[in-house]
């Protein structure tokens, strides 16, 4: 063995050692999310079941088989579920490595799989338990074998891909671009074209079972309805896929020029005999499926996970720019390396950056099902009940949570549905947990968030990632005051009277605190209300902070004369001391925090005093 290809053979077994700790990180440091909450659920299921359930969803079955068996080897926790994505995206490091050495040579190959090592985009998906790491492989593994073979094995590939995502015929579509402008280069074209049909034949043979399902599903699609600029759009794909999700544009800025470069030099015109339609080959793999999403209005941010069947050409050319750029400055091959690698390094940086966020950041983390489960089961008491307003939160949510008391809604439902829901709850239960996600999709309408706004107290809202999970207290629904007053905030914001279902409560519950409002003329300010308990000494021991109608109805949407019961819940923390306590009324500027002064009372109303009790 020479010394050199020893020394490719180590480095790349150290490229391919650090690409398996990149994507085995902290990889259960972070809850499963919505949709990875979605396959541990369905992987979970028998074979047939499996199938069937694919057939309903909007993705095809080959991921959850291959999860099926994953689990039963590995284990349904998190850390094992994801590892198989883990796995999967060091193996399409490798088949990189492959194909750029196919195409190019050994130093193409390295450099591409060093930078697909280090690919944030690519190591977010490999960190998540679905079907987008499995998506790159063989998007990575059927070029491989279209170029290099076997070729008996193209179709098996092929036909995996196409059971994985329905972004896969992208990755065909640039198949037969490729093989087809060959073949005019080829003299004997119509024997080539008739092996070639064939294989396609047998595509479509194995996935003929499939495929009406299949057209059903990508028929069926919304458009992305994502407003854009093309020019903005396509630097927002060329940062993802540069840097990653996790890094704004003003940080990759250095990134992105640096790639611009080397693209550059992946095209310039010098170059080694026969290397063009290497070169055509991958402009193509990398720029069809680009301008197929823009053409089927797949583009808007939440979908860009698409490109990964383009992180193949993507690092092979920016690896072969790098090897250019090399051979420009030195025909010595020590030289060249040296300065190929040199150019590399500018991108470390925000890769680096970028990876830090990735693991470390919780604004770039994704929902936190398991806090929210830990939080509510911490809190849970006789009496409660757990309402999903999104029905495919229920996969995720009961993955870490038991299917006790937990109640998902329909989906877009409509007012009777709600009113069909909500109402034997409240009539059975004193608490309510609601995780609200995906409101513009799930329930647009917000229907029974309204719904709750008039039937139930709300005490406690709190985010989780994109998950909000608030807390009702349920009690009687007073519809006139039981104590009257007029008590006027600034000018216009006018308290006609309170209501108390009594004045005792126990630790642990919920006060239901009824106010009733009017506006005395045109309010074009926003506020908020604030309902406090203070102890003996003054000191704030709970509150309710939020806008009218829970948020619902801003005080800028008041006008003269309208009238408004609105419910508020105070919780009551388990910890606090039995005694006696006041409860008061604030209204503050939503943005300053200012509060509005009250008549000749100071900046706040007193409401009652309350006994508070231990359970």
């Amino acid at each position: 063995m020479s010394r050199s290809l020893a020394v490719h053979r180590v480095v790349l077994l150290l490229i391919i050692l650090l690409a398996c700790v990149l994507r085995f990180y902290r990889l259960s440091a972070q809850s499963f999310w919505n949709d990875e909450g979605n396959s541990a659920r369905i992987a979970e299921r028998p074979l047939q079941l499996i199938w069937e359930g694919a057939a309903a969803d909007i993705h095809p079955p080959g991921y959850y088989l291959l999860l099926h068996y994953w689990r039963a080897l590995c284990g349904h926790s998190e850390f094992a579920l994801r590892s198989f994505s883990a796995l999967v995206g060091v193996l399409t490091v490798v088949f990189t490595f492959l194909l750029g050495r196919r195409l190019f040579d050994k130093r193409v190959g390295v450099m591409a799989a060093f930078i697909a090592a280090l690919s944030p985009f690519a190591i977010y998906y490999a960190q998540e338990a679905r079907m987008y790491a499995l998506l790159g492989l063989f998007s990575a593994l059927s070029t491989y074998l279209l170029v290099a073979g076997p070729v008996h094995l193209y179709p098996v590939a092929c036909v995996a891909g196409l059971y994985t995502h329905y972004a896969f015929p992208f990755v065909l579509l640039v198949h037969n671009l490729w093989v087809g402008l060959w073949w005019l280069r080829r003299a004997e074209w119509q024997r080539w074209l008739m092996a070639w049909a064939g294989m396609q034949v047998i595509i479509v043979l194995l996935y003929l079972p499939w495929l009406p399902i299949a057209l059903r599903s990508v028929t069926g699609w919304p458009a992305a309805a994502q407003e854009y600029r093309v020019g903005e759009a396509l630097l927002d794909m060329w940062r993802v896929l540069t840097v990653g999700q996790t890094l704004p544009l003003t940080q990759a800025s250095v990134a992105l020029g640096g790639t611009a470069v080397l693209f550059v030099a992946a095209l310039w015109p010098r170059r080694a005999p026969g290397m063009g339609p290497a070169i055509v080959g991958m402009m193509l793999y990398l720029v069809v499926p680009v301008c197929l999403i823009f053409a089927l209005g797949l583009y808007k941010p939440e979908w860009l996970k698409f490109l990964v069947v383009v992180l193949p050409p993507f690092h092979i050319l920016l690896a072969l720019g790098a090897k250019n750029a090399g051979q420009l400055v030195s025909t010595r091959p020590g030289l060249s390396v040296a300065f190929s690698v040199l150019l590399l390094l500018p991108g470390l940086f925000p890769v680096g950056v970028s990876l830090h966020n990735l693991y470390f950041n919780p604004l770039y983390a994704r929902d936190d099902y398991r806090g929210i489960a830990a939080l509510i089961a911490s809190r849970f008491q006789p009496g409660d009940a757990i309402v999903l307003n999104a029905p495919n939160q229920w996969e995720v949510f009961t993955y870490y949570y038991p299917d006790r008391d937990v109640y998902p809604a329909p989906y877009r439902p409509d007012p009777s549905e709600v009113e069909g829901l909500l109402l034997p709850l409240t009539e059975r239960y004193r608490r309510l947990f609601v995780l609200y996600w995906g409101d513009a999709e799930s329930d647009p309408r917000r229907l029974i968030e309204s719904w709750l706004a008039e039937h139930a107290y709300k005490a406690t809202d709190s985010w989780h990632g994109r998950v909000r999970l608030s807390l009702y207290g349920v009690a009687s629904l007073p519809a006139q005051p039981s104590d009257y007053m007029e008590s006027c905030f600034g000018e216009g914001i006018c308290l006609q009277g309170y209501a108390l279902p009594g004045r005792q409560f126990s630790v642990g519950e919920v006060v239901p605190v009824t106010l009733f409002w009017e506006a005395r003329e045109n309010i074009t300010e926003r506020y908020k209300v604030t309902v406090q308990l203070l102890d003996g000494s003054g000191r704030l021991v709970a509150q309710c902070d939020t806008e009218p109608r829970a948020g619902l109805l801003p005080t800028d949407r008041w006008e003269e004369g309208l009238s408004l019961t609105d419910r508020y819940g105070l919780l009551l923390p388990p910890a606090l001391p039995p005694g006696r306590y006041e409860l008061i009324v604030a209204v503050y500027h939503a943005f300053t925090g200012i509060r509005l002064p009250v008549e000749s009372l100071g900046d706040h109303v007193h409401i009652a005093w309350i006994e508070v009790v231990a359970r």
